[in-house]
């Protein structure tokens, strides 16, 4: 498989897996260490593949360094880091959405190689109706 497909089907494993009863929602700082490491490396990732959309060259550059960092089994170490329970999986899967959603703006308006070594963004629980 190739390695740019690797985060987009990890994405798509986590929200059929996550297809299970409602499940408190998670923040970040609720995270395991496991858990951290696999929502830093798919928003590192969605960083890079922003810049590369806009600056071809510095982001093809940042792909391939990130390769070569998470190496050729980054997929099958990511998967194995994700909550094995199913509601944990799904409560993971909503937390990563509304990262990304937070995400949106800077992916879109500032995509930018700096970015890369931003930390999380600060998001504010979900509000239940």
């Amino acid at each position: 498989m190739s390695k740019k497909y690797i985060f987009p089907v990890l994405f798509i494993l986590i929200a059929l897996t996550g297809c299970q009863e409602e499940s408190d929602d998670l923040n970040i700082q609720d995270l395991t260490e496991n858990e951290t490491i696999v929502l830093n490396r798919y928003i590192t990732l969605e960083r890079a593949r922003a810049v590369a959309i806009v600056d071809s060259l510095t982001g093809t550059a940042m792909l391939d360094s990130l390769n070569t960092a998470w190496g050729d089994s980054s997929l099958a170490e990511t998967i194995a880091l994700l909550p094995q329970q199913p509601t944990r999986l799904s409560a993971f899967h909503k937390l990563l959405v509304r990262v990304l959603d937070s995400e949106r703006d800077s992916l879109l308006l500032a995509p930018v190689a700096e970015r890369l070594l931003h930390p999380l963004p600060d998001i504010e629980p979900e509000e239940k109706p």
